[in-house]
């Protein structure tokens, strides 16, 4: 793997996504990072995953230089590749912890609403969804994640300002659900990720949690 390592912790996988400086993706990280889940998919981990990012951002979305040079046939793939990777997020069928480490921007904010709990660590980054605000609209899986698990009054002030928020102002919106010191980030997100998996009915309360927007996710996909 170029842009994702894997740490196996007491059987919860950590999953690192790795582009310095600021974890930026593009269609070869998201292509890449599909596969890998496809294939823990396949084998969820006893522990579930945790998902994090690498350095001092969890990922500041789309690299906007690049996505500014695609050709149409560039576009139609990058939009592909951020709908398989959130799609393969979201069917997860573990416990999927983020690791919020830094900036969350964009797709950042997106893969964070994939996650069955979201802890941020403390500190002065910013969370947010600015698409309107790069020029951009969100792809049909993006946007399937954000009416199904932003709140409805958070997803316009978000979506329609760019606006962007605090660790603090995420709890509140929705987007995470603790917040933690950096340094025991990823002890803690791990616990929490195996905590989940111990409980025997979890895998099959997430699938139902989860089956009307997998299957309007499926039918986006097919």
């Amino acid at each position: 793997m170029q842009y994702f390592t894997t740490d196996l912790r007491d059987g919860t996988c950590v999953l690192t996504l790795t582009n310095p400086p600021y974890n930026a993706l593009n269609s070869d990280i998201l292509e890449e990072g599909a596969g890998l889940l496809a294939d823990l998919a396949e084998g969820p981990p006893a522990g579930g995953v945790v998902l994090t990012g690498a350095g001092s951002d969890f990922t500041r979305g789309m690299d906007t230089k690049i996505a500014a040079k695609l050709s149409p046939e560039g576009g139609r793939r990058a939009r592909d590749a951020i709908n398989s990777f959130c799609a393969s997020l979201h069917r997860l069928p573990c416990a999927l912890v983020c690791a919020v480490n830094g900036h969350a921007i964009g797709a950042g904010g997106i893969m964070m609403l994939t996650g069955d709990w979201v802890i941020a660590a403390e500190g002065a980054y910013r969370i947010g969804l600015p698409e309107a605000k790069a020029g951009l609209v969100f792809p049909s899986v993006p946007q399937a994640v954000l009416d199904h698990w932003l709140d409805p009054v958070w997803r316009r002030r978000l979506a329609l300002t760019s606006q962007l928020i605090g660790p603090e102002e995420a709890v509140a919106a929705g987007m995470a659900d603790e917040i933690v010191a950096p340094d025991a980030l990823l002890n803690i997100a791990v616990g929490r990720a195996a905590e989940l998996m111990s409980q025997p009915g979890f895998v099959a309360c997430k699938r139902q949690l989860r089956a009307k927007a997998n299957a309007e996710i499926d039918a986006l996909m097919a």
